[in-house]
């Protein structure tokens, strides 16, 4: 026990390995019991010479061994192989540990109280470590920084802002295990812990087990200062929109404010109403309503001065009077379930016909080609291509004239996805939806196909499959080609004993149609345009969007912010609505008693420099020089 509690004091990391040094030993009485035979030279009057016998024999064996290069070789490879073993390494001292760090900023609502969401940037570089990933935890973990330096990520901590969203801290939680699974590391939850979605922070942190360094690092106390509007929806009535909205007072006291409202028309100019009045019980709810709301977007502001500002807003977006043209192309001879669906819009012109012009107006918004029997002609595949690539939209529904043998070059290069043939199904199958703006809320757990078109998706990055079978066979795709759109929608809508399944049946089918016509024209139902903070919305490629804090290009938007949103002509109002947000009386999480409040972290770490390979380079070319001198010498 002492010869291993002296060796555990070294700079080693397993210093048991230097007890190979031992082997040192058997290899000296080799030498000394088997020497090298050398020549000597034996004069004729040797016996008249004195030996000192006793003297000549020591003397002999040690500087034989000692004077033989082959065991100074055999000698150091020895020492080297055991100290590469052991693992020796530098010791040095910094300010930073040397192990992977994620740092977990929640980004909710409710870290605005006061000064939440400030102090958790203050504290967080002294969690610092060599190298960094920053998680802000919205609706969906957000990475802002991957495997950075310390200044790196101290920069993009500094750039962040709390937002109108309830975090998920529990897929953040997974999402930092998945960046630490390699290497394992430290992550630190910087949160209020007062509200989240998903699962309980404590049960993620147990779910991660033990692999890795889990602290939470708490922020804030309940305050009851907050007046908040918690919901609203628009109603219309003769023509007209009137918007109802819920406010909650969660003092105890009553509150009497105004309400500020402006809205900005069409064209620019802004229209500033009087000041509406709201005056709410303490610990309840009122609803109030604006009526007549105009076209364009509005802003309704509570004059107060509270805990959380984003829900002191709400913000309204009705589309100016539009109207788009729709060329609606099919020979089933009657009306199909979604050329009705888009009959129904009020500001949509549908135009039938039985088959493909010579040439398409691009004054049509989309066009839609739903074919029975008929085949597209070559001739008509040209005329369709020449629409897309000049910058219009086009949506095949599925039949058999899609099918891989009935393709033209042309065809097969603009559908979304590689169709092959027809597959029936006696008994259905079924479809999910992968998540996409057309999909959302939107139950399809109940549509069952018995006919579809085998199909695979194209390695395409710009290109979404929002909807599929079990199989992963793409049912609903769609994306950009040349200058313009292409979308396939997979479910045949031809009624009758063949039919090839029974969405049409289902309220999810006039919406979806509705939707199509919202993205291709932007016309559609008024719940497009106003939207909930958390909300994400997928689009078929990058797009410069304005958003309340600023430009940004991309083709996934999360509505994190409230205000309106800019994408294309389309003006989207966002929302925090989010009662359990700007609930500011909420306690934290019970567990959180042996947090780390923000105490003493160490001021310097160990930092352990390995340097065994050098040992065992330095071992391996000495094996190589005994090589040489074994052969030298006749040995091998």
């Amino acid at each position: 026990m002492a010869i291993a509690d002296s060796l555990s004091s070294l700079p080693f990391i397993f210093p048991l390995a230097l007890l190979g040094l031992l082997s040192i030993i058997p290899l000296i009485i080799l030498y000394m019991l088997l020497p090298k035979p050398f020549k000597v030279s034996m004069p004729s009057v040797m016996f008249l010479m004195r030996v000192e016998e006793s003297r000549e024999k020591i003397y002999s064996s040690i500087t034989k061994i000692v004077r033989d290069p082959l065991f100074i070789v055999q000698l150091f490879v020895l020492i080297m192989l055991a100290v590469a073993a052991a693992g020796p390494y530098i010791l040095s001292y910094d300010t930073l540990s040397d192990k992977n760090t994620v740092i977990i900023i929640d980004g909710s609502a409710s870290m605005q109280i006061g000064d939440r969401f400030a102090e958790a940037q203050r504290d967080a570089p002294r969690y610092l470590s060599q190298v960094n990933t920053v998680i802000l935890a919205e609706s969906t973990p957000v990475i802002i920084a991957e495997n950075v330096s310390a200044a790196d990520a101290e920069r993009a901590i500094k750039g962040l802002s709390s937002k109108a969203v309830t975090a998920d801290i529990g897929s953040s939680m997974a999402t930092a295990s998945s960046i630490l699974s390699a290497k394992g590391g430290s992550v630190y939850v910087l949160s209020d812990f007062t509200a989240w979605d998903g699962l309980n922070p404590m049960e993620a942190k147990n779910l991660l087990g033990s692999g890795l360094d889990v602290t939470f690092v708490p922020y804030g106390t309940p305050t009851s200062n907050n007046l908040a509007i918690i919901n609203g929806y628009l109603e219309k009535s003769n023509g007209t929109y009137n918007y109802y909205f819920m406010v909650r007072n969660y003092d105890t006291g009553v509150k009497s404010v105004y309400a500020n409202v402006t809205t900005t028309l069409p064209n620019g100019s802004k229209l500033v109403y009087s000041p509406l009045t709201v005056s709410v019980q303490g610990d309840s709810v009122e609803t109030f309503v604006f009526k007549n709301v105009r076209s364009g977007t509005t802003e309704i502001k509570l004059i107060t001065s509270d805990a959380i500002e984003s829900d002191n807003y709400a913000y309204i977006s009705i589309p100016g009077t539009q109207s788009a043209d729709v060329l609606y192309i099919s020979d089933a001879g009657g009306t199909l379930p979604s050329e009705v669906a888009l009959s129904l819009i009020p500001e949509l012109t549908v135009t039938s016909i039985e088959e493909v012009p010579e040439s398409l107006s691009m004054s049509y918004s989309f066009v839609v080609v739903n074919m029975g029997d008929h085949v597209l002609t070559s001739e008509e595949v040209d005329t369709l291509h020449t629409y897309v690539s000049n910058g219009g939209n086009l949506v095949f529904v599925a039949g058999k004239y899609l099918e891989a043998a009935n393709q033209t070059v042309n065809l097969s290069k603009m559908l979304p996805a590689r169709i092959n043939s027809t597959v029936s199904s006696i008994d259905g199958t079924q479809i999910y939806a992968v998540g996409s703006d057309f999909t959302s809320d939107l139950d399809l757990n109940s549509v069952y196909m018995r006919t579809y078109l085998n199909a695979e998706t194209r390695d395409l990055s710009a290109t979404a499959y929002p909807v599929m079978t079990m199989e992963g066979v793409p049912i609903i795709a769609y994306g950009p080609y040349n200058n313009g759109t292409v979308f396939y929608f997979g479910l045949n809508d031809h009624s009758g004993e063949d039919a090839w399944n029974n969405f049409a049946s289902f309220p999810a089918f006039p919406v979806f149609w509705i939707r199509i016509a919202d993205y291709f024209a932007g016309i559609g139902d008024i719940s497009e345009y106003n939207v909930k903070a958390g909300t994400i919305m997928t689009l078929s490629a990058d797009t410069e969007i304005l958003t309340p804090n600023g430009k940004t290009t991309t083709n996934r938007v999360l509505f994190d912010t409230v205000g309106v949103y800019t994408i294309g002509s389309k003006k989207i109002a966002v929302n925090m609505y989010n009662d359990k947000e700007s609930n500011t009386v909420t306690e934290r999480m019970t567990g959180l008693e042996n947090a780390n409040e923000g105490g003493e972290l160490p001021t310097q770490y160990e930092i352990k420099t390995n340097i065994f390979y050098i040992f065992a380079i330095l071992a391996a070319l000495l094996m190589i020089l005994e090589l040489y001198l074994l052969r030298k010498r006749g040995d091998i």
